[in-house]
């Protein structure tokens, strides 16, 4: 057909062209290469459509990325033109290599021991009855202790007064012998293994010498006796009291003075005690 004389080409058919099937394969070197010199050797497209003559598809991208330049057709390597007016996209610039940080040492936390309650806070936790009985114990032990130091102590006393046995000696006027101020009678009292004992010394002479025996009950073989003169009758002459001395209580023995000799007392004896 002839339109303003232009010679319009005849639309062909899909039975017009030989069979595809018939067409041997070229060898594969490059997929898009060979895929765009097949699409426009051949006059069907890829589904299998005629098309007019002269008509080629653009050969298909690897990918699906749209790229702005025309298309390539070779087999170089690819450059991408920027359109005008688009500025080119920079590089990104290096990071600098920053010197690693000096780390810091730190120290591990200080453990922190439990601080454990004084003798006053242990006291206070316990039971109030618990405190009574400590106490009680402790009490009872300081006084057995208070004792046995006590009686140690007292013992040491008498060792360095009385000595041992226990003595003890003086002297007095009490009218026997022939005794003065100038020459008094001598007295010499003894706890002797427990048993008490006194010596006259009648004005001092030896030859006159008088043993009185008290009735006493020695319990502490250690204790010490004294004598001492006083009127307890009433007569005008002395008479002699003996002490035993005891740690609970001291006992007494009372001698009456008959003029040359004493006698124990009786219950017959007016004795005064003050």
């Amino acid at each position: 057909m002839e339109a303003g004389g232009a010679q319009i080409p005849k639309r062909r058919r899909k039975t017009d062209y030989p069979d595809p099937g018939n067409l041997e394969p070229k060898p594969q070197t490059y997929p898009n290469r060979e895929r765009a010199e097949r699409i426009t050797s051949s006059p069907y497209t890829t589904e299998g459509f005629h098309v007019d003559e002269g008509y080629t598809d653009p050969p298909r991208p690897k990918s699906s990325t749209v790229r702005m330049g025309p298309p390539l057709t070779g087999a170089g390597p690819q450059v991408v033109q920027t359109p005008p007016g688009i500025p080119r996209r920079q590089q990104a610039a290096k990071t600098r290599q920053l010197s690693p940080r000096p780390t810091q040492q730190i120290p591990p936390p200080l453990e922190i021991k439990a601080r454990k309650p004084g003798l006053f806070g242990r006291l206070k936790q316990m039971h109030w009855l618990f405190l009574i009985g400590i106490g009680m114990i402790s009490a009872l032990v300081l006084w057995l202790i208070g004792s046995v130091v006590l009686a140690w102590g007292t013992q040491r006393y008498y060792d360095f007064r009385y000595g041992n046995p226990r003595t003890y000696q003086t002297d007095m006027v009490v009218g026997h012998g022939g005794d003065s101020p100038a020459h008094p009678s001598h007295f010499i009292a003894m706890n002797l293994n427990g048993r008490v004992v006194v010596i006259e010394m009648k004005a001092g002479d030896p030859k006159q010498a008088a043993i009185y025996d008290p009735q006493i009950t020695v319990i502490d073989g250690g204790a010490p006796v004294t004598v001492n003169f006083k009127d307890v009758n009433g007569d005008r002459r002395l008479d002699m009291i003996i002490d035993l001395h005891l740690p609970a209580q001291d006992q007494f023995s009372i001698f009456i003075n008959e003029g040359e000799t004493f006698r124990a007392a009786d219950a017959k004896d007016p004795i005064q005690t003050q």
